[in-house]
């Protein structure tokens, strides 16, 4: 018999699929599934708010690095090292 391959998104479908059935509690249904209830809600949600392209892995890279000057400030020192580049 060959393994059955899936992937998160699969496994996600098929978790929104059965919730919506009515068959399974929550806390059945997240326990069938092996994740808390917190992420099967979290799973649900990004569902009705966006479809099931909600379903998809999400990256998880800052989106503001911490240590970013704004523009100007960028420009103002660009600007001065072109002007003097022996500095």
């Amino acid at each position: 018999m060959p393994w059955r391959e899936s992937c998160a998104v699969d496994q996600r479908v098929s978790f929104i699929s059965e919730h919506r059935t009515g068959l399974w509690t929550m806390t059945e249904l997240c326990e069938r599934y092996e994740i808390s209830r917190k992420t099967g809600y979290k799973w649900l949600e990004r569902y009705r708010l966006e479809g099931p392209g909600g379903l998809a892995d999400r990256s998880h890279a800052a989106r503001v690095h911490g240590r970013a000057r704004p523009q100007h400030i960028v420009d103002a020192i660009v600007g001065l090292r072109l002007e003097r580049p022996s500095w």
